[in-house]
């Protein structure tokens, strides 16, 4: 559990890097848009096929906003979605994640996306998986804890969906379109 928790230290600063950002706080700007929930291009039930557990979406409120994929039975994996707009793509933002020799990287085709890296790892009591999805400017993060090392491929098929479905539903214009 130390190394998933190591994994995922460093892989969360970048997640977070791009959360910051500011506005004018002028009262005269329209009104912005709902702001990107990478949570509404997910279908839980196709989800819920492919990992052979029930999940929901929680996708929070438009005040706290959030993209988790809960399980229906205590124990089953977990899925927590992100993003940020980076102008300079995934190459350069994996530039500042050194994943370990123990967490092996793939590079799945994933239709629509630009780039996609997914790190994995097992441990005797756990499964951890972090996934980057680059569309345009747009990275998606996803990070998934199975409890149940033996759930790993179960895992692995859904994240392929919802790397899949994230692609799919990826805004295709730039960051001021989005936010």
């Amino acid at each position: 559990m130390r190394a998933a928790l190591a994994l995922a230290a460093p892989l969360l600063a970048v997640v977070l890097a791009g959360c910051s950002g500011g506005s004018s706080g002028s009262d005269s700007e329209p009104e912005a848009a709902p702001a990107f929930n990478p949570c509404d291009s997910l279908d839980a039930d196709a989800i819920s096929a492919a990992l052979g557990a029930t999940v929901t979406l929680e996708t929070g409120d438009v005040d706290t906003p959030r993209c988790t994929l809960v399980p229906a039975q205590e124990g089953d994996p977990t899925f927590d979605l992100s993003y940020l707009w980076f102008d300079q793509g995934l190459d350069a933002a994996w530039k500042t994640i050194n994943p370990s020799a123990d967490a092996p990287v793939t590079t799945p085709d994933i239709p629509g996306a630009d780039d996609a890296r997914v790190v994995s790892y097992t441990a005797d009591a756990a499964y951890a998986v972090s996934a980057f999805l680059q569309n345009g400017a747009l990275i998606q993060t996803v990070n998934a804890m199975a409890l149940d090392p033996s759930q790993a491929p179960a895992v692995d098929a859904a994240m392929t969906e919802i790397l899949t479905e994230l692609s799919a539903g990826a805004p295709s214009s730039s960051k001021a379109t989005a936010e």
